[in-house]
């Protein structure tokens, strides 16, 4: 089961890799990244807490682990994101209206939305 176990492992890890090397390629070199460990309900799991927190720190990632089927952490996982995000101040598109949370050429859908500008207070 081992070997099974670790080519698995390289092959998750290897596609996270090929991710992480667009992220590179295609964004900021500021953006927030997290690794989500899944299923943690479950008894046999492909990657364990120490891999998956070893890999996240290699690549300075947050991580967390979470089980979509119990409702355990999922949304601790987008609080965090978003917490970091605003903690990050150089990914803010900041005008005098607060932050731009997309292109003024794209009209909100809703009538009670913030038109595309929100202050961050």
């Amino acid at each position: 089961d081992l070997p099974i176990r670790r080519s698995l492992l390289l092959e998750t890890f290897a596609g996270l890799e090929c991710w992480l090397q667009e992220l590179d390629v295609f964004t900021k070199k500021s953006v927030v990244k997290m690794l989500v460990g899944n299923k943690i309900d479950e008894t046999d799991r492909e990657v364990d807490r120490k891999e998956g927190l070893q890999f996240a720190q290699k690549h300075s990632m947050l991580f967390i682990e979470t089980s979509a089927k119990m409702k355990d952490g999922v949304e601790t996982a987008f609080e965090e994101v978003v917490i970091k995000i605003l903690q990050t101040p150089e990914l803010w598109n900041i005008r005098n209206e607060g932050v731009v949370l997309a292109p003024e050429s794209r009209a909100p859908n809703t009538a009670d939305a913030c038109s595309g500008h929100c202050s961050v207070a």
